[in-house]
């Protein structure tokens, strides 16, 4: 072992590339926690919303299959709403959940509010989720529909106030958040899924922030019901079995029409049986449908992947062509720990904001360890493509 300064071309530039590429990376991720904490401190804190005399009346559609018991634990939270304007809740059930009509037939004596549809249960060629959101729609008397589903959570009697105070003059869309239950979550992979929630929740909520919206999550989505009949609803997607929010959303939103809700009040929890299967149902499902829209931001995603792969590996080739020197060795342990540090710094602020557990040191490994399982959906993807399509049901 020596130390030596009178290093190689080759090896500057491997040096140099992997400090430039870490610190791109690492300073990306800083820079879009703040972004995030600057929009919920100081943006939302800021911007103009409307009175309790001013909110408008909303019809909240609830899509369900049948869940009777997650009904039962959902449906108070939202009736029990402090909601000073009119409120209605439609639950738009499956045809052949025959309990869920008995449940929500008794709940509808003691809550006047509470109306209850079904879908045909003999449909076929249809996407149930959209045929579910077009009925309770139709259904809908008030101006502004917020849709959900059943197996969600609210946390706060403020949900209902906190999302419709956005509909001021000219906001036609309001962009809510939603995120599965953190805690219960505790098979191998969890850390991974927290990353990729957040990462992709991250990503299109900062497109939306800066005026780019393209996506939104149908478990907390509100608009005016006009411009869905406008948009023909979901008429130019119908070939879909998905894309009730991420395309619809993208045909709808645009800059000077939609908002963004962040407020730990505005946001929905969602409980899963099967965390980790639905995880991975869902994330095959939106891989797929987000390569019908926009694609700045995946691919932007997709070269900060690169870039952080670069790094490594300029780092590691630099040491292993100076096995023997400690100042590269050190040089390359350094900016690599550095990088890693910053770079965990930013997504844990990311995860704060958006409330899900901190990821530590874990993120910068799974940051590494994204493009490799993305790779893997893709192949998966490609198999069952032809599932995505109502044509194939």
């Amino acid at each position: 072992m020596y130390y030596s300064f009178h290093l190689t071309p080759v090896t500057w530039a491997l040096l140099g590339t992997a400090l430039v590429c870490f610190a791109i990376v690492a300073l990306w991720h800083v820079l879009r926690a703040r972004r995030l904490e600057r929009f919920v401190q100081r943006d939302e804190a800021s911007r103009d919303c409307l009175g309790d005399n001013e909110l408008p009346a909303v019809s909240v559609i609830v899509d369900t299959e049948g869940e009777t018991g997650q009904l039962t634990k959902f449906l108070p939270l939202v009736l029990h709403q402090d909601y000073p304007a009119p409120m209605e809740v439609i639950v738009v059930a499956d045809g052949s959940a025959e309990s869920t009509g008995d449940l929500l037939s008794e709940m509808k004596a003691a809550f006047p509010n509470l109306h209850i549809t079904f879908t045909p249960s003999d449909t076929r060629s249809l996407s149930r989720k959209k045929l579910a959101l077009m009925i309770g729609i139709k259904a809908a008397r008030h101006e502004v529909v917020l849709t959900t589903s059943a197996n969600c959570r609210v946390t706060s009697d403020q949900w209902l106030r906190t999302m419709l105070r956005n509909f001021t003059a000219g906001t036609d869309v309001v962009l809510g958040y939603s995120h599965y239950r953190y805690k219960q979550d505790r098979k191998a992979g969890r850390r991974w899924r927290v990353f990729d929630t957040v990462s992709t929740g991250t990503q299109w909520l900062l497109s939306a922030i800066e005026g780019h919206p393209y996506r939104g999550v149908s478990d907390n989505l509100a608009y005016r019901r006009q411009l869905f009949f406008d948009n023909n609803g979901f008429a130019r997607s119908m070939n879909l079995r998905w894309g009730d929010d991420d395309v619809f959303v993208a045909e709808i939103a645009r800059p000077d029409n939609t908002r963004v809700e962040l407020a730990p009040d505005s946001q929905v929890t969602v409980y899963y049986d099967n965390l980790a299967r639905t995880h991975r149902v869902l994330k095959m499902r939106r891989d797929f449908t987000a390569r019908l829209g926009r694609q700045a931001q995946r691919r932007l995603q997709a070269v900060m992947s690169v870039l952080w792969l670069m790094a490594h590996a300029a780092a590691i080739a630099a040491v292993a062509l100076n096995a023997t020197n400690a100042v590269v060795i050190v040089a390359a342990v350094v900016m690599t720990l550095a990088a890693w540090g910053v770079a965990a710094w930013g997504v844990s602020r990311q995860c704060r904001v958006l409330q899900a557990p901190a990821l530590k040191l874990s993120a910068p490994l799974l940051m590494l360890w994204r493009p490799l399982v993305n790779g893997i959906y893709r192949l998966r993807e490609i198999r069952t493509r032809k599932s995505n399509y109502t044509t194939y049901l």
